[in-house]
């Protein structure tokens, strides 16, 4: 039986589907219910005194930038948003020369192109380069690019770069104090960036803890090869679940074939439909989530179960930071998945256990 309604006013029991008490004459509604039209209206005016806000900051911030006083168009304006950045090393000092504050707000904690000449290049280990670029502007600032070399295919190349070769390449800007670093340098301009598949390189941290867990355990077979790693939301960034698919067949060694790819869209949901090792699968998702979903995954397990393959697919999920989440995915026989959960146990990483069953909801 349900809970027996009364009067928040009177204690008197109300009728069913009764909103003004008969005893005091008091209307339970709240004030939303009771004024409908004016609680939307409101809810519209805050919104919009938000957008106004928002947009009169940035309007402010594009003004302050505008050193020369030229007039800013809509177009300008509309541009700032969500542009990628590109720029030369002098440019770049002559805007924090300028205005350090305003630089910042521009270019700190930012990804960027920049283009600029070798002046020094220096290797701080076997993965990663060093390069300190030139400027022709007499200033205390100094810019320096790193370079992995996981995320590099022309690593090798320029380490060999000569005093004033002039390079190009995206990364993301950290300021500390006059020093300018790039972090995460990908040699080449947007385009190259955007095409480079540097999403499905193994994370450091992983691999390393997987040799970790192989010099505790000279019986553990799972290899780097057998590890992909990408960002969950990777959809979002044009890639499809044929290149998802293409990289799960790699790790296998070509184990898991998987072909006849298709998706279809529906009103409330999408179908994605493929053939696993020759089996026809179907898997239903949620048309607003352009997440990965690692149902896929599970749909995958179910085949190789079914063919009683020894190995199968593990995924575990890793919050990177409050924005970004790391998918790992490993095809590995249950053994060794044992082995790595327990060294993943003992570690900080914030990795999750390496699970092949079904959860309830995607991520």
């Amino acid at each position: 039986m349900g809970k027996e309604k009364v009067c928040k006013y009177c204690g008197e029991k109300l009728t069913n589907n009764n909103y003004v008490c008969l005893k005091c004459g008091k209307d339970q509604r709240g004030f939303v219910k009771k004024n409908p039209t004016l609680s939307v209206f409101l809810i519209v005016f805050i919104l919009i005194c938000i957008s106004i806000g928002i947009i009169f900051i940035k309007v402010n911030s594009i003004t302050k930038n505008s050193h020369s006083g030229e007039y800013i168009g809509l177009e300008d304006f509309m541009s700032d948003f969500g542009s990628d950045i590109s720029i030369t090393t002098d440019e770049l000092i002559e805007e924090y020369e300028n205005d350090k504050d305003d630089a910042d707000l521009n270019y700190n904690e930012n990804f960027l192109e920049l283009t600029g000449k070798v002046k020094k290049i220096e290797e701080v280990d076997k993965r990663t380069i060093k390069v300190e670029l030139k400027t022709d502007k007499n200033s205390d600032y100094k810019i320096y690019c790193s370079f992995d070399k996981d995320e590099n295919d022309h690593y090798d190349e320029i380490k060999d770069y000569t005093n004033g070769k002039e390079i190009t390449m995206t990364g993301n800007l950290i300021r500390e104090g006059k020093n300018l670093n790039i972090e995460y340098c990908i040699l080449g301009d947007w385009e190259t960036y955007y095409a480079f598949d540097n999403t499905f390189n193994i994370d450091l941290d992983l691999e390393d803890l997987l040799e970790e867990a192989k010099k505790n355990d000279k019986n553990i077979k799972l290899d780097k090869k057998n590890i992909m790693s990408f960002d969950s939301d990777i959809l979002d960034y044009g890639y499809s679940y044929e290149e998802i698919i293409n990289h799960i067949s790699q790790i296998s060694a070509g184990e898991i074939i998987i072909t006849d790819i298709n998706e279809k869209s529906g009103l409330k949901d999408r179908t994605v439909t493929m053939k696993i090792n020759e089996k026809e699968i179907n898997i239903k998702l949620d048309k607003d989530n352009f997440c990965f979903d690692e149902n896929l995954v599970y749909q995958i397990n179910k085949v190789l179960k079914e063919s009683n393959s020894d190995k199968m697919l593990y995924y575990a999920y890793m919050d990177y930071d409050d924005d970004f989440g790391i998918v790992n995915i490993a095809y590995s026989t249950q053994d060794d998945i044992n082995k790595i959960n327990k060294i993943l146990n003992k570690s900080n990483l914030g990795i999750s256990q390496f699970e092949k069953e079904a959860e309830l909801e995607s991520i």
